[in-house]
């Protein structure tokens, strides 16, 4: 584990309140952008997507963020989910890590250059959003391994030294959090989004998705409501944002459009 230096210490009381918001929310529908906000603060990331590998040869999303362009983060997830993460260097080490099936492995952090990566890889999740550098970190759990990719564009250019260093002494808490949070998640909850949804739900806001992603799963506005522990006019309000975001003009054509696929 790389040492924190005492410039970077310096930055560290600046994060906690950020912390304590992740710890917070855990197990609720806000921890996603809890954990969004304190990547952000640590190291600058302008996309985040969060994978988990369970021992198929599948992978399951189970964030795709990015600020900047809130339909790509969508788009690379179901790229990434429907195939793609077969050619990402790290898959043979994820492959590894599920094998030993355990969360005693401590976390990696693993800075994945664009330029070392085969072509068809870097060019589906890296030239199309224009991003530049790549960080990954590997948290093995005790039936999944998750898979926090982080992405900087050429905007805010590549992450450096201190960035890593901070990802390295951050790491042991984003895998606790991460762990903690989505083994509650998955895979029963409601709110776990498939690919599809990831990428059609994208432009919404984080209540917006939610609110759609317990309708999609059958709850009337009401009981929607209930669930979220808003009251329904708030949920109302926010269908119909939803709706008009999406040109659907009902709970049917929503279905329609997220099952289309």
């Amino acid at each position: 584990m790389a040492a924190v230096s005492d410039e970077q210490s310096a930055d560290w009381p600046s994060l906690m309140p950020a912390v304590a918001e992740c710890v917070a929310r855990l197990g609720e529908a806000g921890f996603d952008e809890a954990l969004l906000t304190l990547l952000r603060r640590a190291v600058g990331i302008e996309q985040c997507m969060v994978f988990a590998f369970d021992g198929r040869d599948e992978v399951d999303c189970l964030l795709a963020d990015n600020q900047r362009a809130p339909q790509v983060a969508g788009r690379l997830a179901e790229l990434y989910t429907g195939g793609l993460f077969r050619q990402d260097p790290n898959y043979q080490r994820l492959r590894q890590l599920m094998d030993r099936n355990s969360e005693d492995t401590a976390a990696e952090v693993t800075p994945m250059q664009a330029g070392a990566m085969p072509e068809a890889y870097r060019s589906h999740l890296f030239a199309f959003p224009d991003l530049i550098d790549k960080v990954a970190l590997t948290l093995p759990g005790e039936q999944s391994v998750y898979y926090l990719n982080l992405y900087r564009g050429s905007a805010a250019g590549p992450f450096e030294r201190q960035d890593l260093a901070r990802l390295d002494a951050l790491a042991p808490l984003l895998a606790s959090l991460i762990r903690r949070h989505y083994d509650q998640a998955r895979p029963d909850s409601p709110q776990r989004p498939s690919a599809e949804e990831v990428a059609i739900l994208a432009p919404l806001s984080e209540r917006e998705r939610q609110l759609c992603l317990y309708l999609l799963r059958g709850h009337t506005l009401k009981t929607a409501a209930a669930e979220l522990d808003i009251a329904l006019s708030t949920a109302e309000t926010y269908r119909k944002r939803a709706y008009a975001k999406l040109g659907v003009p009902s709970k049917a054509r929503l279905v329609a459009l997220c099952r289309r696929r």
